[in-house]
């Protein structure tokens, strides 16, 4: 089957990466072309269609592979790329398309992976560059002004509480935090232990104190930081 040849699919070739950073969002490749043999005559016919992803333009070995039963109509194909096999790629490099149909061995040269528009637009999200969102599988730094008009819910787990962590100009690190009997602490260096901190207590009854108002107003600087950082979670590559 060796009469197959790759200038079947350069013509009408066309990729669309449509999986861009929202679970909710398909990740796939929509991935459309038109197969001929060598003597350009177009294909017709259920035809097993192997796509591969390499991080070369030659040799090396495939990333990702994928098997489509594809009916061809006048050679024309179509093929959800990681409809099967997810496609579990770290797309910020440059990637090759390699196809084989049947058993013929695949074509040559391989096909680089290029961007959709809307994928230019992901870079940047509506203008946002992405340096300036943050992951939540890594640590990152940002800085600017966040403003909210809802309430920042941080929750904890069986391990241990979520803390707030602020830092002074001094660089020295002050923790808050809810211990597990419901009383907000406050320690400067990381605790030892859910109770390690000192328990921020009210003056009296419907009045704050002093140092408690003084603690607030540096946990709401902090808070719009916070934030910045959670809405940067649901975003990005």
């Amino acid at each position: 089957m060796r009469k197959l040849r790759l200038m079947a699919i350069i013509a009408v070739g066309i990729l669309c990466f449509t999986a861009l950073t929202y679970a909710a969002i398909p990740r796939v490749i929509n991935y459309q072309g038109k197969f001929t043999d060598k003597d350009d005559n177009p294909l017709s016919g259920n035809y097993l269609v192997t796509f591969r992803f390499y991080d070369t333009a030659t040799e090396g070995k495939f990333i990702w592979e994928e098997g489509h039963i594809l009916a061809l109509k006048n050679g024309v194909f179509n093929a959800l790329l990681g409809s099967i096999k997810p496609l579990e790629i770290d797309f910020d490099k440059d990637l090759w398309l390699g196809i084989e149909i049947a058993s013929d061995g695949e074509m040559s040269p391989r096909i680089k992976l290029a961007s959709s528009a809307y994928a230019f637009n992901a870079q940047t999200i509506d203008m946002l560059e992405s340096s300036q969102l943050l992951r939540n599988d890594v640590d990152g730094v940002m800085s600017g002004t966040l403003t909210l008009k809802k309430d920042l819910v941080l929750k904890g787990d069986k391990s241990a509480p979520s803390k707030i962590v602020l830092t002074d100009g001094m660089g020295r690190e002050y923790y808050l935090w809810m211990d597990n009997s419901g009383n907000l602490r406050l320690k400067q260096g990381t605790p030892a232990s859910n109770k390690d901190g000192a328990i921020i207590k009210l003056k009296q009854p419907g009045v704050l104190s002093g140092s408690l108002k003084a603690n607030i107003a540096l946990i709401l600087s902090v808070i719009a930081i916070v934030m910045l950082m959670a809405s940067g979670r649901t975003k990005q590559k």
